[in-house]
């Protein structure tokens, strides 16, 4: 029998990084995964979340919080939040510096710690270290994701610890969502083999800073995740397990609390990753490089998969979106490269993707599609390339 490589359904194919499978019926496990959806009674698993915290909590020693919520500065940190207070929790706020935030991201950030009034830790690793880990992230495996990964994923496990908290909410278990590698009802957690699978694609700390990088012992500290002892000591809970997970629908939702979206040259989503278009756009770039495809292609398999679009109109907003240009020279002016480094890389490195490497469009031409007459919001800002840069004390 003739393997097949593209889903029937979707817009995916076996080139998704997470490991996509598509099976004899034409069918990918993203889709696959999905169906459970309509299967689940999500009543009974919102009341095993609600048994799960209480037993977690039941002998918790911070009188102050008893959870800690890890922010992206979009508009899902504002719907866990409000899940995490719908369940009667005393969260506290962690945001993880990038240091790629536009002036847009922290103003959403500030508007949920306000709206919500929950108190929020802002950690700013060392930008130093941080600028020599995403160009040695670039060097070896033409990805800068690598870094902040690590960081977002193990600093909230080491704050947890400090302070006693023994519990974690993250969001949406993309493994599940976006590539059905798991399903639902396996209820899996945040663990440093889950972090090293699916968030590092596999590359741990000794691979990633034991060639090439400039990078001390010491300054790898938080980059690293703590030992099985320790962590186990920290429930990390994916709140998709226990919540029909709909991203567009709930993030739109979120426009009550004063949450901003940004039009974005790159996808038609307004609210994943609003104000930090600038660093995903190059990382949707290497993306492309990599596996042939953009992040925009499983936004728009996720809105076929919840019936706001269908598979033949997706494929020509994906078309328009493939073909859209990304100016990648603030990221370069961020990493301190020389004029001639950012062109040698964009000569050597950038092959499958070079036609969309270019000064940014001033024509920010919507393609709204079937998402304009529901969901899509005319409050969104457009981002260039100006971004504010926040070091230690600002």
């Amino acid at each position: 029998m003739k393997k097949i490589n593209q889903c029937s359904q979707c817009l995916d194919d076996i080139r998704h990084p997470m490991g996509q499978i598509v099976d004899d019926d034409g069918l990918c496990t993203g889709c696959i995964t999905h169906k459970e959806k309509d299967l689940i009674d999500w009543d009974e698993k919102w009341g095993a979340l609600q048994e799960k915290c209480s037993e977690i909590l039941k002998n918790k020693s911070n009188d102050t919080y008893n959870c800690i919520i890890p922010l992206n500065a979009d508009a899902e940190d504002y719907y866990i939040v409000e899940l995490a207070l719908s369940l009667n929790l005393k969260p506290l706020l962690l945001y993880v510096n990038n240091y790629f935030g536009t002036d847009l991201s922290w103003k959403n950030l500030h508007t949920l710690e306000a709206n919500f009034d929950l108190d929020l830790i802002t950690f700013n690793p060392n930008i130093n270290t941080y600028k020599e880990a995403v160009r040695t992230s670039l060097r070896k495996y033409n990805s800068i994701y690598w870094p902040y990964q690590a960081l977002k994923t193990a600093y909230p496990v080491r704050l947890a610890l400090d302070m006693k908290i023994p519990l974690i909410f993250w969001g949406g278990l993309q493994a599940t969502e976006q590539a059905g590698k798991f399903s639902h009802n396996d209820e899996v957690e945040m663990s440093g083999w889950s972090r090293n699978q699916h968030d590092l694609f596999a590359v741990d700390e000794i691979d990633f800073f034991g060639t090439g990088a400039q990078i001390s012992k010491s300054e790898q500290f938080h980059y690293t995740y703590p030992d099985l002892e320790q962590a186990s000591k920290v429930t990390g809970i994916y709140l998709s397990n226990y919540v029909r997970w709909d991203p567009w629908k709930q993030n739109h939702d979120m426009l009550k609390y004063g949450f901003t979206p940004e039009n974005s040259q790159h996808t038609f989503d307004q609210y994943e990753r609003s104000g930090s278009s600038i660093f995903y756009s190059f990382h949707d770039l290497l993306r492309f490089e990599k596996h042939g495809y953009c992040k925009v292609r499983d936004q728009l398999s996720r809105e076929i998969r919840h019936g706001r679009i269908l598979k033949n109109n997706a494929d020509g907003v994906y078309t328009k979106y493939l073909n859209r240009n990304i100016d990648v020279e603030p990221f370069f002016n961020w990493i301190d490269a020389t004029d001639s480094g950012f062109k040698l890389f964009i000569k050597e490195r950038i092959k499958r993707g070079f036609h969309k490497v270019s000064k940014i469009e001033n024509n920010m031409t919507d393609i709204q599609g079937y998402f304009e007459t529901n969901y899509f919001s005319d409050k969104g800002t457009s981002s260039r390339k100006d971004f504010i840069i926040y070091h230690k004390g600002l």
